[in-house]
């Protein structure tokens, strides 16, 4: 049943401030844009899981309300990219960011009926989960790391399976794609949506395959900076290199390991320019694999004391007149805690199943937790909890 039936309860009171009114202006009935202005004044007023009974019984006395809530965001039939699209934009206006972050996002779930969930090794955990796997948007800059949009990765046996599809509602257009690509998808809407083009950070933490999202990011002429595996074969830069031979054709240096480049030709006295309060890191000009033309990179290991061996590793297509803006982005990157916000916001609290009931809420908890940090805690006018018609 479409959310329209059932919308005789609309909080009155409930009017988005500007802010909200010209993110929700895309959905096209006025009751959708009602009740998204409720729904996201509940995930700003309620403490604790946000279930939908609670953020109804946080913002309206209707007893019928989550009912409604839940037939808003997994019935009603509006459009969630336009609104992220939006949000991307006004988030520019309003912020200074530095970067584009890509970066997985784990969402533990019990059962098996929620779109996409599957069993999955989290290396952040140490052990396999029953989960769902998310690859956020977020504009990095002065007020954090911001989402403004959403890949669910689905399984092969979500997509190859119908009646899987059928019930969890999943569109004709979604099919099954790697982690990497859906961070390649996410980039390109990105580049559509927000002014300029800014460097690609993305945390791959054992979720995404870090060459394939390289080579695609460089396809698409974009600056990147990439969080590495170990293992990742490289080749040391021959200017880097102390044993090349003076002279004349010298061969490319076989690849090896990055970590182990890393330890060979980097040492607790790094010469590399650090932000205050970063950890200095060691740095390696490489060379990333081809067999035709192997191009230049810088390989960073950040380090948590002068002494210890690097941490996460980190791979970057900036040229050497910005290799400080690439050590001051993983700087923060190394100290974020990406989705920390969205987790906050109920990211996690989603009950329902459908394909689409997800996206909707991912959209409304970005909108959220963009409000909060951009210093519009509330959107409803006027603040308290609102009265329906029949409760005055």
């Amino acid at each position: 049943m479409h959310a329209a039936k059932d919308h005789a309860d609309v909080p009155g009171a409930a009017v988005p401030a500007p802010p909200a009114h010209r993110l929700f202006a895309h959905m096209p009935r006025a009751d959708q844009r009602r009740w998204a202005s409720v729904y996201l004044k509940g995930l700003l007023t309620t403490q604790g899981k946000k279930s939908l009974r609670r953020l109804a019984a946080s913002v309206t006395p209707s007893p019928t309300a989550p009912q409604s809530l839940q037939q808003f965001v997994n019935d009603s039939a509006w459009r969630w990219r336009p609104v992220r699209a939006e949000l991307a934009r006004w988030i520019a206006e309003h912020t200074t960011a530095h970067a584009w972050t890509l970066s997985p996002v784990v969402i533990p779930k019990r059962g098996e009926l929620s779109a996409g969930v599957h069993r999955r090794f989290v290396p952040a955990l140490g052990r396999t989960v029953n989960c769902q796997l998310a690859i956020g948007a977020f504009l990095s800059g002065e007020h954090g790391d911001l989402s403004v949009d959403w890949q669910l990765y689905l399984p092969r046996r979500w997509t190859e399976d119908d009646r899987l599809r059928l019930r969890a509602r999943i569109p004709d257009t979604a099919g099954h794609d790697s982690a990497a690509g859906l961070c390649l998808a996410l980039a390109d809407r990105l580049a559509q949506t927000t002014p300029g083009t800014l460097p690609v950070v993305v945390h791959t933490d054992g979720h995404i395959d870090a060459r394939t999202v390289i080579e695609g990011l460089d396809a698409r002429g974009l600056a990147w900076i990439v969080a590495v595996p170990d293992a990742l074969p490289l080749s040391l830069a021959r200017a880097a290199d102390p044993h090349r031979a003076a002279g004349g054709a010298v061969p490319h240096p076989a690849p090896e390991p990055a970590r182990t480049l890393l330890r060979r030709h980097t040492g607790p006295h790094s010469t590399a320019a650090s932000a205050p309060g970063c950890p200095r890191p060691g740095t390696l000009p490489v060379l990333l694999p081809s067999p035709v033309d192997p191009r230049p990179a810088l390989l960073v290991g950040a380090r948590t004391t002068a002494t210890a061996r690097p941490g996460r590793i980190w791979l970057t297509n900036l040229p050497p007149a910005r290799h400080a803006q690439a050590l001051d982005l993983i700087c923060s990157a190394d100290a974020a805690r990406i989705g920390a916000a969205e987790t906050e916001m109920g990211l996690h609290d989603f009950a329902g199943r459908s394909y689409p009931g997800w996206h909707r809420h991912a959209t409304l908890v970005s909108v959220a937790s963009a409000h909060r940090r951009l210093g519009h805690d509330l959107c409803p006018a006027g603040g308290g909890r609102s009265r329906t018609p029949g409760h005055d």
